[in-house]
């Protein structure tokens, strides 16, 4: 199994990240990936960029060294399910969006209480995926939550740099796969890479994936046609023919 475009990737816009987006796809080109979402995290990250970069993200070239960029956000979730204050107008670039839990903007807190706030997430059109829910700091009735994705039309992402971060995360990415796998959820496979040189980093995602026996077919990532037909669905020419 592979991946033909990394949908999880920061620039120096969030200033705990270390590459520009010019790097960034180089990064992406160097792995021979189709695309490359930017994704930098909304304003309420302490180091997240203004409201206007992402307004401003229409300037950004459909297509740079022959890697189509894609215009992206990390949503930070915040308690009770609500997200980043930015407005609508600011979101109209955006063409794929995460929420994850960052602990400097939710607490870790109980159980129900992050269960709560991701059934929420589930309902906000403007959210794609769940962004590295396998977080063991942000515990939640998987099954539940997985269970309803496909009805709220969520992705749900396995992030190849809680593998190294975040302590636990293993095994909760391999309880979310599963229940990914029983549900027929589909998946993004993602590095969160926050430095050129680790876009496309997901190793260790994939070799879990392939242990399971995951199906390539649920992986939205893992081939240009998979990935465009999912922009495709939700009205999004995203690929130049």
């Amino acid at each position: 199994m592979q991946i033909a475009a990394d949908l999880h990737t920061h620039t120096i816009a969030s200033t705990h990240a270390y590459s520009t987006l010019y790097e960034m796809v180089c990064g992406a080109k160097n792995k021979g990936f189709t695309a490359i979402a930017i994704t930098d995290h909304g304003p309420d990250m302490h180091d997240g960029p203004h409201e206007w970069h992402f307004s401003n993200l229409d300037i950004v070239p459909r297509v740079i060294e022959g890697v189509t960029v894609i215009r992206g956000i990390e949503f930070n979730i915040r308690p009770g399910g609500a997200l980043d204050n930015i407005s609508e107008k600011s979101l109209r670039p955006i063409e794929f969006a995460l929420a994850s839990f960052h602990e400097c903007c939710f607490a870790p807190s109980t159980r129900s209480a992050h269960t709560e706030a991701l059934e929420a997430v589930l309902h906000d059109p403007r959210v794609n995926a769940l962004g590295h829910p396998g977080n063991a700091l942000f515990d939640f009735d998987k099954e539940y939550i997985i269970s309803r994705c496909n009805d709220c039309g969520k992705l749900v992402e396995i992030n190849g740099n809680s593998f190294a971060i975040r302590k636990g995360s293993r095994e909760n990415c391999t309880e979310i796969a599963l229940l990914c796998k029983r549900y027929e959820v589909p998946i993004v496979v993602n590095s969160d890479s926050h430095i050129a040189y680790r876009v496309g980093h997901v190793d260790q995602a994939l070799r879990m994936l392939e242990e399971i026996g995951f199906p390539e077919e649920l992986v939205v990532n893992s081939s240009r046609t998979r990935l465009e037909a999912y922009f495709r669905g939700r009205g999004l020419h995203i690929f130049e023919e």
